[in-house]
């Protein structure tokens, strides 16, 4: 929104130089405060004009022999006549234009010199209101009061200099988007009161008035709240004082007439909007406030003929719709210079209902804009008051007394207890509770009970964001100065400090790990398909927990946005699957997707084990992963397709970053998985997931290959299980020692049996690492079918000495001896 400062100022005199111990504040400083207020002044502007450009009469206006647009002047600006070559064409004889005379430099840098056109000197240049910044407007000249002095400075008679700020008006601040609204809070700021022109109010309602005068109906007082609304008669419609027009222009709004200059100077003034009925267009003397007929014809004010909905609030009169509802007038009563009687309305209309309306028909206007966000009801008096003032000074014309007023409910006073005590302890330093009041009572908050250390404060009609205590802390800091509230870093232990809560530092952990594994994270809706959910499960079950070998029943969705969020999911799966499906079939070649997230499961009622569901869902978290789809061969890289030791492998890196120990994976037959891959993962005596390669049957219901892979963990099983705080060791100052064994064995023999008797071997606890690198069948020269060979490297080190080759030895050993004594195992040739 903007402001001119020069008006503001009128409203709250707070000077610009200092004087008589006033508050001085220049340009510069009331922006800055109004910024640190919570106004953000989002640009300025100044508008001024050399002392060169004055007013001056066109004497005479003569075309120039041989241009088709050109004219030769003589222009006298009361102290001598020039002559003048113009092409302006909305000009004659007589009329009063500003003139730049020899040496003037105009806003847009051009200085005015002797020229000759055509032939003809010209001494001087005549100005539109484009030429002198003044707006982007170039119909023409700009067009003085006829009446008007001659040799006036324009700067004079347009009221500058002046300058504008851009506000930036929060949408919780409807009060702020008036010249009087920033009034009040750099009244607020410096002191100074606020200082509202004088108007004669209105007196007596307006019943009884003489037939023909006008009649006012409300139908729906819901979405009409009040309707105020006074008559003026006699009125002659002409030009605004240029003043008032540069007024007007330097806050963005065209000048068009007398009367609707009026009203718009009261919506810039006081925020609220106005409308101004031709009384002698309306039907009957009449307006009803009601809802649009389906289809209904309106033509705006800005020509357009627009059909209604039946959810549109329209202004009538007693034949037909003559206005939009707090969005924009209509064609066929507007103020055209035939008019003479005058209905000046101020209503306030449902913010909800103008929002719809404004976009229903993409017409955004001033009044919309501000009902929008919740307008003044009580202001609506008050504005009709000062616009019927403005109208009679600029238009002439009698103002009826009285006035129509339908407000059948008035809103109640908003009520809001304060504790300066809970204002300091909220802020963090000492506030006194004669500040608070003091604060509170330059907002417009008056005192209706309670002591100092608590108090109801009665919040003013314009405040209505100000419902609870908070609120009015909030308006306190703002005009302390946020600047006033010390920093301070609050004393915490790091075990109760949240972002290093251990659950926290493993869930992050394990991001990470998948991150570095080359899977990206997903967030899924928690309502699914049904029918997601139940491809997930070929073979049905009874309901039992996600991760038993049943599936549990799908939470059907009351009221669900659509078919594809039906149901609540039961499984991480159905949604990653999807996400893959849908990647996939647009030429992603290589997916690694993972979720973690809550699952929702049904609760049965231990009392009626087969009966309805009870009462809350169980809500546990899962960890969910997919891969499918590999690398293209490169000159860089073999091709090859992810298999399931690649994600066997992420889940390894998961439960490793979480610190969880050793994990066991089982085969274990799962309905989602393939029969051949199906596995369990363990930890200690708990099923902590699943993971293999998907079911044919789901695979073919998701549009998947085959060779996809897919693993859920129960996150609160893992969490469990992880290291409460992880330690961390220094760069080892020894060598380690590196040993290969290779082994023959029995073909059921698993290679986490191997590593289990290879640690139980190292009673010196010298074994860093172990690692299988080979595993090797179907050499019936060197064994039997039914053996094969399994390598493993061996890394032995000890952090207090560099190990001896004796040592390792001796290591070695004892495993090749406790591997042959119990699985039988040796060593390969």
């Amino acid at each position: 929104m903007k402001i001119s400062l020069k008006w503001l100022r009128e409203l709250c005199p707070v000077k610009s130089a200092p004087a008589d111990g006033s508050v001085a504040w220049s340009d510069e400083e009331i922006a800055r405060r109004l910024t640190l207020a919570g106004l953000e002044i989002e640009g300025r502007e100044s508008r001024t004009l050399e002392a060169d450009v004055v007013s001056a009469r066109v004497q005479t206006r003569t075309p120039v022999e041989g241009s088709d647009h050109l004219s030769v002047c003589q222009v006298d600006d009361g102290q001598a006549t020039h002559q003048i070559v113009c092409g302006a064409q909305n000009y004659a004889a007589g009329d009063v234009v500003p003139l730049a005379r020899i040496g003037a430099v105009l806003p847009g840098g051009l200085t005015i010199k002797r020229a000759k056109l055509r032939n003809v000197e010209s001494a001087g240049m005549l100005c539109s209101a484009r030429e002198l910044g003044l707006s982007d407007d170039h119909a023409g000249l700009l067009l003085l009061p006829r009446d008007t002095p001659l040799g006036v400075r324009m700067s004079e008679l347009l009221g500058l200099p002046d300058t504008v700020l851009e506000v930036n008006v929060t949408p919780n601040r409807p009060d702020a988007l008036s010249h009087l609204g920033v009034a009040r809070e750099l009244s607020a700021l410096s002191g100074v009161p606020v200082q509202l022109p004088a108007t004669q109010p209105s007196s007596g309602p307006l019943e009884g008035a003489p037939s023909g005068r006008a009649r006012v109906d409300v139908e729906d007082a819901q979405r009409c709240p009040r309707f105020f609304a006074r008559i003026i008669e006699g009125v002659s419609i002409g030009p605004s004082p240029v003043a008032l027009q540069e007024r007007l222009r330097a806050c963005g709004i065209r000048p068009v007439s007398n009367v609707v200059d009026a009203t718009n100077l009261a919506l810039l003034e006081l925020g609220h909007p106005l409308h101004a009925y031709d009384l002698d267009q309306l039907a009957e003397s009449r307006l009803v406030v009601r809802r649009a007929r389906e289809g209904e014809p309106l033509t705006t004010l800005d020509g357009k003929e627009r059909k209604l909905s039946a959810d549109d609030l329209v202004i009538a009169d007693g034949a037909r719709p003559v206005g939009l509802a707090g969005v924009m007038g209509g064609r066929t009563s507007e103020v055209s210079g035939k008019t003479t009687r005058l209905l000046l309305e101020g209503a306030m209309f449902e913010a909800a209902g103008v929002r719809r309306t404004a976009r229903r028909h993409a017409l955004h206007s001033e009044a919309s804009h501000r009902f929008e966000r919740g307008a003044d009801e009580v202001m609506a008096k008050a504005a009709v008051d000062r616009c019927a003032e403005l109208i009679v000074q600029l238009a002439g014309g009698k103002l009826l007394p009285g006035a129509i007023d339908r407000y059948p409910a008035p809103l109640p006073q908003t009520q809001v207890w304060v504790r300066p005590a809970r204002v300091s302890a909220i802020l963090g330093t000492k506030v006194p509770a004669q500040e608070v009041d003091a604060r509170l009572r330059s907002l417009g908050l008056a005192e209706l009970d309670g002591l100092p250390e608590r108090r109801l404060w009665g919040v003013p009609s314009w405040r209505r964001d100000l419902t609870r205590e908070i609120d009015c802390v909030e308006e306190i800091a703002r005009q302390r100065g946020l600047d006033t509230i010390p920093v301070e870093v609050p004393r915490a232990g790091v075990g109760e400090t949240a972002a290093f809560r251990p659950e926290r530092v493993a869930t992050a952990a394990a991001r990470s790990a998948l991150s570095a594994a080359g899977f990206d994270e997903v967030l899924n809706y928690s309502f699914v398909a049904e029918a997601d959910l139940h491809a997930l499960w070929p073979a049905a079950g009874a309901p039992s927990e996600a991760l038993s070998s049943a599936a549990p029943h799908a939470m059907r969705v009351l009221n669900p946005l659509t078919v594809e969020q039906g149901a609540m999911r039961w499984s991480l799966l159905a949604g990653l699957l999807r996400n893959a499906s849908y990647n996939f079939a647009r030429g992603a070649q290589e997916l690694r997707l993972y979720e973690l997230g809550r699952v929702y499961l049904p609760q049965v009622d231990p009392r009626h084990p087969s009966g309805p569901l009870a009462w809350p869902v169980h809500e546990p978290r899962r960890l969910g992963l997919v891969l499918t789809g590999g690398s293209a061969k490169s000159v860089h890289r073999e091709g090859r397709k992810l298999d399931f030791w690649d994600l066997k492998g992420a889940v390894e890196d998961v439960l490793e970053a979480l610190g969880a120990g050793t994990a066991k994976f089982e085969v274990a037959p799962f309905a989602t998985l393939h029969p051949v891959s199906a596995s369990a993962v363990s930890l200690g005596s708990e099923i902590a997931g699943r993971l293999g390669q998907i079911h044919p049957l789901v695979a073919r219901a998701f549009d998947l290959p085959a060779e996809t892979f897919v693993a859920e963990l129960d996150w609160e099983v893992a969490l469990a299980h992880a290291a409460q705080l992880r330690k961390l060791h220094g760069v080892p100052r020894f060598p380690a020692i590196a040993r290969d064994l290779a082994f023959v064995v029995d073909d059921e023999v698993t290679a986490a049996r191997m590593l289990a008797e290879i640690r139980a071997s190292d009673s010196a606890g010298l074994l860093e690492h172990v690692e299988l690198f080979d595993v090797f069948k179907g050499d019936p020269s060197r064994w039997p079918a039914d053996k094969k060979s399994m390598a493993y490297r061996l890394s032995l080190r000890t952090a207090d000495r560099t190990l001896t080759d004796a040592e390792a030895d001796a290591l070695v050993t004892a495993i090749k001896e406790r591997l042959k004594g119990t699985l039988g195992a040796e060593i390969r040739g």
